[in-house]
């Protein structure tokens, strides 16, 4: 069973398509029937994120199973998709063991058999776009299975994933029975009676995986009183659980039974592993295609620019992987050209990815373009040069050139004083147009009348972006 968590139109069975035109998004999917799925991947997939929980030992007491999380990599991809296979491990339960690699116990009996292990194998190598090498590289492995209560006393605690299960109690008539172990063969618990059977050791040796929990020891008990619990299934290095022993055997009564062993986990180099509390055996994976990248060098985000300034466009599109070459690279202009910088104010320059199985990126920054040019005043001529304050409406007609529209400041100051007083300025502004403009110069400018004498009058410039002319004067004289 597998349940759907977040999922992306288009999935269908145990293969996702992701729409070829499609930026590129997480998808999540969950599988919990026990046993093995071969998940075919959406093409540009390198990399899957793995949540595997292994199965729980059965009975009250069965131990608990591993949560490994890990990242893993998948091989370089050489067709349309590639692949990973997911093992999901079943509970262990009463007299029966959990799917996936989960041990044994005699058949009838009250003694638990141990949880499966959750794993997953990546596609290591790719042949003719196929896969056709899959490595395990992730084993969650389960709890062993809890020993079965004997009349003298209580069964033994299945061993949590990765640890030793409890030994079956003691009582001044009995030893205890020995708990199945984890590490190397998982070895199986022995039983302190001769007449009982030991636990079985981790690990199926007819299946050259060594995964399989060990099965539980037995006693001469009937009706199962005193059987040892399964191991727990483990990691394919020999660490599946050894199964517990089985207790006190003559005459036919029954002791305690030990707990199997809990199964070893491989956990990848940065992963994670933990003790499961959900008792669910699952495989989760979340993935993402890969998508080409875009890189703008130039213009960068937020620079600003003179207006009519020469700037080369410098962007690059790369691909996710060398079997997905980029089939498209395109910006407002080719790589080399040059970018706009006629038109003033805010720009945006975006470039846009597209590789040859469809998969989309993008990037886009924004420039200004602003006019750093200063104003330039030409053509500055007062006349006549000369105003006589006596004669009624007396003035003369200042002209002069701007090379853009601007404000234009206007300042007069006295040429000579008498000694020992300060020139008093005059200041006015004017608007001014690109080319020629004029404005008349009267002996009274504002509240003040200029009084006889010789003044020089200058003009600066001033657009509307703030840059500012050099000033240009011309002398003019009152009389009268």
């Amino acid at each position: 069973m597998r349940h759907r968590r977040t999922l992306l139109a288009g999935i269908a069975a145990c293969t996702t398509a992701l729409a070829a035109s499609a930026a590129a998004s997480a998808d999540t999917v969950t599988y919990t029937t026990p046993g093995l799925t071969t998940v075919t991947l959406p093409a540009g997939v390198t990399s899957v994120h793995v949540v595997a929980v292994g199965g729980r030992g059965g009975g009250v007491q069965g131990g608990h199973a591993a949560v490994v999380t890990a990242d893993l990599s998948l091989a370089t991809p050489t067709g349309p998709a590639n692949a990973i296979r997911v093992f999901v491990g079943g509970n262990g339960a009463i007299g029966a063991a959990g799917a996936n690699g989960g041990g044994g116990t005699p058949t009838p009996s009250l003694a638990a058999g141990g949880g499966g292990w959750s794993g997953a194998s990546p596609c290591t190598q790719m042949l003719d776009g196929r896969c056709s090498l899959f490595v395990r590289e992730l084993v969650a492995g389960g709890g062993g299975g809890a020993g079965a209560d004997g009349l003298p006393g209580t069964g033994g605690a299945g061993g949590s994933a990765g640890a030793t299960g409890g030994s079956g109690s003691t009582t001044p008539l009995l030893a205890a029975a020995d708990g199945g172990s984890i590490g190397s063969g998982g070895s199986g618990g022995v039983s302190g009676d001769p007449n009982c059977g030991d636990g079985g050791p981790g690990g199926d040796p007819t299946t050259g995986l060594n995964t399989t929990g060990g099965t539980g020891g037995v006693t001469g008990s009937l009706d199962g009183h005193g059987d040892g619990g399964g191991g727990g299934g483990g990691s394919p290095s020999g660490s599946g659980g050894g199964g517990g022993a089985g207790a006190w055997c003559t005459g036919n009564t029954g002791a305690s039974g030990a707990g199997g062993g809990g199964g070893a986990s491989v956990v990848p180099a940065g992963g994670q592993l933990a003790l499961d509390t959900t008792g669910v055996p699952s495989v989760t994976l979340t993935y993402t295609p890969e998508q080409p990248t875009v890189t703008i060098a130039t213009p960068a985000d937020g620079n600003v620019y003179a207006q009519g300034s020469a700037v080369s466009a410098s962007y690059a599109c790369a691909a996710s992987s060398p079997a997905f070459p980029i089939a498209s690279c395109d910006g407002p202009v080719a790589a080399g050209d040059a970018i706009d910088t006629a038109t003033l104010g805010l720009h945006t320059f975006a470039v846009s990815a597209t590789d040859a199985i469809g998969m989309t990126a993008g990037m886009t920054v924004q420039y200004r373009v602003t006019d750093q040019t200063a104003p330039r005043v030409s053509g500055l001529r007062i006349a006549p040069r000369s105003i006589d304050a006596t004669r009624r409406a007396a003035h003369a007609t200042v002209r002069f050139k701007l090379s853009e529209r601007a404000s234009v400041r206007v300042t007069i100051v006295p040429v000579r004083r008498a000694k020992g007083r300060r020139a008093r300025a005059v200041t006015e502004t004017v608007a001014g147009h690109a080319g020629s403009n004029s404005f008349r110069l009267q002996p009274r400018v504002g509240r003040r009348t200029l009084a006889a004498g010789t003044y020089r009058l200058t003009l600066v410039a001033t657009d509307p972006f703030g840059n500012r002319s050099r000033a240009v004067g011309q002398r003019f004289t009152i009389v009268g």
